[in-house]
């Protein structure tokens, strides 16, 4: 993404290092301050709530009341499974959250390594795409610089288009917040949108944080509820609309591989490693498709794999799509 700004002000001030920081002024500045306004904004949030036992107590007893009367049960057996089960589930939810900002602040203290791999990967950008290009025959080389200017224009349009769709999210769910009558509603549009970044587990998250908000200051129970529909409401519409139409075919993957993605990925690198995921699968699927060999699982990491089934036997059989003879080819000979 910096690439094209660092060449714009190389050719204006003729000089690759000040182009550099020039870009990271005008790119990164604006990034690391919504970073932390967000992480500063729940920080305060959470810490001036009240005890999670202490907000959601009316809300038990109401509950407990409306299934004594609904089912004929016991009052004080009804509020004891009741207290007792949602008591763990929130503070287990809320344990998640705390250990989720104490990952973001070492993400955040990590960003200042991020600056320098990504200054010197920039500065020494010429060479590396030459040892590149100087590891094949001179016939491929044409081919391997255009995979590179398709991985480049791969990456701005997934980081435009997210950007798009965390607008957009932002908007409907802060939207939808207020007219449920959440407090703070765009805060937390956009913190679920940002959070969209990590698929599935991000957008989870997303609706988590305001839900037990409101279990918390909320009076009545349909609240709550009610943000659990909000988000999965505004979920179906940018799973089935939003994100396809914005962020293209090329980016999208199949849920196996964006779930085994995301398990690698945090393992690997915690939550820097599930923010990339998506986007390496994406790169991943492209390059696999300039080579014959791997042409078969670039679509195999396709999205809508199920109605592509076919396409392995009607296009893909033949020796040079066969992934084994990479292993098996020396011995044949």
């Amino acid at each position: 993404m910096l690439k094209p700004i660092v060449g714009f002000f190389e050719l204006k001030l003729r000089s690759r290092i000040l182009a550099i920081l020039t870009s990271y002024l005008l790119a990164v500045g604006p990034l690391f301050a919504v970073l932390f306004f967000f992480y500063n904004q729940t920080r305060i949030l959470f810490n001036d709530l009240p005890s999670v036992r202490e907000g959601l107590n009316k809300v038990l007893v109401s509950l407990s009341g409306w299934s004594d009367q609904k089912f004929n049960l016991e009052a004080d057996a009804t509020f004891s499974w009741i207290s007792d089960n949602i008591m763990a589930a929130s503070d287990s939810s809320l344990g998640l959250i705390r250990e989720s900002l104490q990952s973001t602040t070492i993400v955040l203290a990590n960003m200042v390594l991020i600056v320098l791999i990504t200054y010197f990967m920039l500065l020494y950008r010429t060479a590396f795409k030459n040892f590149l290009l100087v590891q094949v025959n001179a016939k491929r080389r044409e081919t391997v610089e255009q995979l590179l200017h398709q991985i480049q224009n791969l990456t701005k349009r997934y980081m435009f288009g997210q950007g798009l769709v965390i607008i957009i999210l932002g908007l409907l769910i802060g939207s939808g917040l207020w007219l449920i009558g959440v407090p703070y509603p765009f805060f937390w549009g956009f913190l679920a949108g940002f959070l969209e970044i990590i698929p599935y587990v991000g957008t989870s998250i997303g609706g988590i944080l305001p839900f037990f908000y409101m279990m918390m200051v909320s009076e009545t129970i349909w609240q709550p509820l009610a943000v659990i529909g909000l988000y999965i409401l505004v979920q179906q519409i940018e799973g089935n609309f939003i994100s396809p139409n914005i962020m293209g075919k090329s980016i999208r993957i199949n849920p196996l591989f964006v779930i085994l993605g995301l398990f690698v990925g945090g393992i690997t690198w915690g939550i820097s490693g599930m923010i990339l995921a998506l986007p390496i699968l994406a790169i991943s699927k492209e390059i696999f498709r300039s080579f014959d060999i791997f042409e078969p699982l670039s679509y195999l990491m396709e999205d809508g794999l199920a109605r592509k089934k076919d396409v392995f036997k009607t296009q893909f059989d033949g020796d040079k799509y066969r992934i084994l003879n990479l292993f098996f080819e020396k011995r044949k000979e």
